[in-house]
């Protein structure tokens, strides 16, 4: 019996990299956040104040929205030890996957939208398979939007299914684990677009080279994406394969 603080229930469920906002990620943000979160005596989150930024409006914007809807307590007790209404501050330091070099590594991922009237995302599936046996997900949400597809112009698409599939292979390097069942497309695309890519030994693309179905010329490109530097080897070589298919609705 007595005062006593409010305990955090299962902390390291409550924030994902699923998490990292779109806006953050297409504009490279990271940063810490510092926050202090109102709970009330059932142990739920009431309110969440910025107490140090991140420098990211939607850093900061997605910690307290995660927050208010993942994080639950142990409510803090008086001296009486009834429960009682406190504040807890949290901190979250978001690294953003875009300041990583990543191995030159095989993977294979597919998407399926279901798409309802005038394009809107109803439903999104991930599967795929890397070299460790990672898993990729595509299918952030925000607000119950799936935000990740905001910029593809989807508007003209009818009711249906929209597949889009990308397979990253690397010269001598075989898939390990196998993709997983369905990670290519299983409906015949309608555009496909092949990347080449050339590493070099600091881990920058040094030439990427592109043709699509809807051209039959081989255009030059740039690959922003670095990848682990590999001091006095050869050129590496890649391939980037996207497809992307549609079936409508019956």
């Amino acid at each position: 019996m007595g005062q006593t603080d409010p305990k955090p229930i299962d902390p390291a469920t409550w924030v994902t990299q699923d998490d990292y906002p779109a806006e953050a990620l297409n504009a490279n943000e990271s940063g810490t956040v510092v926050m202090r979160m109102a709970i009330d005596a059932k142990g739920a989150v009431t309110g969440c104040t910025i107490v140090q930024s991140s420098g990211s409006a939607s850093l900061d914007t997605t910690s307290c929205n995660v927050m208010r809807e993942r994080a639950r307590f142990t409510p803090a007790t008086d001296a009486n030890g009834q429960p009682t209404t406190s504040t807890f501050q949290r901190r979250i330091q978001w690294s953003s996957p875009n300041d990583v070099a990543s191995p030159l590594s095989p993977f294979a991922m597919v998407i399926r939208l279901t798409l309802g009237e005038k394009g809107a995302v109803l439903a999104c599936e991930t599967t795929g398979s890397g070299m460790n046996g990672e898993s990729f997900h595509a299918c952030q949400q925000k607000d119950g939007q799936y935000t990740g597809f905001a910029n593809m112009g989807l508007s003209g698409f009818r009711p249906g299914i929209l597949t889009l599939s990308n397979v990253f292979e690397v010269d001598g390097v075989p898939f390990r684990p196998a993709p997983a069942r369905g990670a290519t497309s299983d409906i015949p695309p309608y555009f496909t677009q092949i990347e080449r890519l050339t590493v070099d030994a600091t881990g920058k693309v040094s030439r990427c080279e592109r043709r699509s179905s809807r051209r039959d010329t081989i255009e030059p490109c740039s690959y922003p994406v670095g990848y682990e530097p590999k001091p006095g080897q050869p050129a590496r070589h890649a391939t980037m394969t996207t497809s992307m298919a549609f079936q409508p609705k019956q």
